[in-house]
């Protein structure tokens, strides 16, 4: 099953805005990193050499500080909610390199707001040293960025039920690092 195919049916039985049941959170969870992880940090000839000296821990704190970094630039109280286990690392294509992610919903936001609130992180990013990578803007609401000093991407995607999440990525790095 695809993730657009298992998102559509795990969360066909979403009650109301922001509801969405344990199952849909986790393939929701798993449809965006995996989005994420194949369209940025580890794609098809990756080198053996990881894209960053950082490790674990270290690109772990740069994702959550990404993604609090981001959130600040939207109005209001923003209350993150976790999408899936929280902290994520995956194997990139060369062993023994992973990258790091973090996924949330963003709650507390309108959802007549979501394409206003879109475009604030989208300047945010490029007033920040991100540059848009992919943008499918106006038929799906998701936007990729990748901060061009340190590989980390991110993205913004609005789900069926009109929540928006928030995720950040690190490129393939060494679970030790290489300092």
């Amino acid at each position: 099953m695809s993730c657009a195919s298992s998102e559509r049916s795990s969360r066909a039985g979403e009650t109301g805005a922001g509801s969405v049941p344990p199952g849909g959170r986790r393939s929701a969870a798993v449809c965006l990193v995996a989005a994420a992880f194949l369209a940025t940090a580890c794609g098809g000839g990756q080198d053996a050499e990881p894209a960053s000296p950082l490790d674990e821990a270290e690109a772990g704190e740069r994702v959550a500080a990404h993604i609090e970094d981001a959130v600040a630039a939207l109005p209001g109280d923003v209350e993150l909610e976790e999408v899936g286990n929280g902290r994520v690392s995956a194997a990139c294509d060369t062993d023994p390199l992973i990258t790091v992610s973090e996924a949330y919903f963003l709650r507390g936001l309108p959802e007549e707001d979501n394409e206003e609130n879109v475009d604030l992180l989208v300047e945010h990013w490029e007033d920040s040293g991100f540059t848009v990578t992919d943008d499918l803007r106006p038929d799906d609401v998701f936007v990729t960025a990748a901060n061009d000093e340190d590989g980390f991407t991110m993205s913004v995607a609005m789900s069926k039920q009109g929540s928006l999440s928030i995720d950040a990525t690190s490129p393939c790095i060494h679970p030790s690092g290489t300092d």
